[in-house]
């Protein structure tokens, strides 16, 4: 089976699942993945926008379900639990659409919006318009960026091919500085 193939038939499923997580890698890969057109842009996004607001939903529901206890179980959740708290404190329902553009505090946000005495259909309009804008945002950012791949070097096979490896380098780069830097705060908070 071609990747091409492999792309068309897994291609929805992955961005559903990554965006349910965080997603902010995949769904730029997607939105790039559509502009060289193994998927569809529009399907992308929509994609995007039910594993997105899937995820906070079960995230919120959890949040107001087990509350403390999950943060007191999950010591990486509870890491970004303050900075969450003091961004809803200060920003009220407005924190629904700030966490979203903040790596790594959308999910703890979502649970602490669900600890909070939000009202459940407060949270689910506004969660809504943010997972839209931000679906639409990042798919946007991606589809644009395989646009300027494309100018730049013109769209043959092996362009494509190098165009892949190197987002998926500059992905891995984020991450791994991403884990350097939770790794240097763990060791210096354990002092």
């Amino acid at each position: 089976m071609s990747f091409e193939l492999l792309l068309q038939k897994f291609g929805y499923a992955a961005v559903f699942f990554g965006t349910f997580l965080e997603g902010e890698g995949i769904l730029v890969l997607a939105g790039f993945f559509a502009q060289q057109r193994y998927l569809s842009l529009v399907a992308v996004i929509i994609t995007a926008f039910f594993g997105s607001y899937a995820g906070h939903l079960f995230w919120f529901w959890l949040g107001r379900r087990h509350g403390v206890k999950l943060l007191e179980r999950y010591p990486k959740m509870k890491k970004h639990f303050g900075k969450g708290i003091r961004l809803f404190e200060r920003y009220g329902v407005l924190t629904i659409f700030i966490a979203q553009y903040l790596y790594g505090l959308r999910i703890a946000n979502a649970v602490i919006v669900g600890i909070s005495k939000i009202r459940m259909i407060e949270f689910l309009v506004y969660q809504a318009i943010s997972c839209l804008i931000w679906s639409i945002l990042i798919a946007g950012l991606g589809f644009y960026f395989g646009e300027a791949v494309e100018k730049f070097m013109g769209r043959a096979g092996a362009v494509q091919k190098y165009a892949l490896g190197a987002i998926i380098v500059v992905i891995l780069i984020v991450y791994l500085v991403h884990r350097i830097r939770e790794r240097r705060e763990a060791s210096q908070t354990g002092r």
